[in-house]
């Protein structure tokens, strides 16, 4: 009986912290990027532009993505990235851990980008599994051609890299501290250095 009320009051203030957060506008990704994820993140920032409607732009409250994620769906994870940078309400991505592969392209959306002193970042050129008829194969690595020009011009148009250092880089396992994403300005502030702890709390 005494552990069935400890995990009712669990479940309770967790539901609570949940609730907090959600006022709060703090959203999480924790997981892989997927259809799922890709869903619940995007409804909420949606529903704060609704809320939003009709107060400038400069007034709103922020939304607060933390972002840590070994990567997942490309598919998805554009979608939220798309939702992201159209939102009116100034999104911000934190980077309290680690951003990788699609969560290192989802951290940088945001309009402010902040991550903490040993916070790591890994951009690549990802997985791919093609297999079907030749015709339909060839069909497929078209497709990720694109694919990849269109990762590479979003990447670049959201830091300072070339278009040569991005190819010379892209066929590797690129890991970075904050310091070096912060020089390639994959991220803008640097916790304890640029900024206070509290602008993302």
């Amino acid at each position: 009986m005494a552990e069935n009320i400890k995990s009712i009051v669990n479940y309770d203030l967790q539901d609570q912290f949940t609730i907090n957060d959600l006022e709060n506008r703090k959203l999480y990704i924790n997981y892989d990027i997927d259809d799922t994820l890709n869903s619940e993140i995007t409804y909420h920032i949606l529903r704060y532009n609704a809320a939003d409607k009709g107060i400038p732009v400069e007034n709103r409250k922020p939304i607060l993505l933390y972002v840590t994620s070994n990567g997942g769906s490309v598919t998805d994870g554009f979608s939220l990235i798309d939702v992201i940078m159209s939102s009116k309400t100034p999104v911000y991505t934190i980077n309290l851990a680690y951003q990788y592969s699609m969560g290192f392209l989802i951290g940088l959306s945001g309009h402010k980008r902040f991550a903490s002193k040993n916070a790591t970042y890994l951009m690549h050129d990802g997985s791919n599994f093609i297999y079907n008829s030749m015709s339909k194969a060839k069909d497929q690595m078209r497709f990720q051609d694109e694919m990849e020009q269109h990762i590479k011009d979003y990447i670049m148009s959201r830091s300072n890299i070339t278009s040569e250092k991005y190819d010379e880089k892209l066929r590797v396992e690129w890991y970075m501290y904050a310091s070096e994403a912060k020089a390639n300005k994959f991220t803008d502030y640097i916790i304890g250095e640029d900024c206070e702890l509290d602008e993302i709390l």
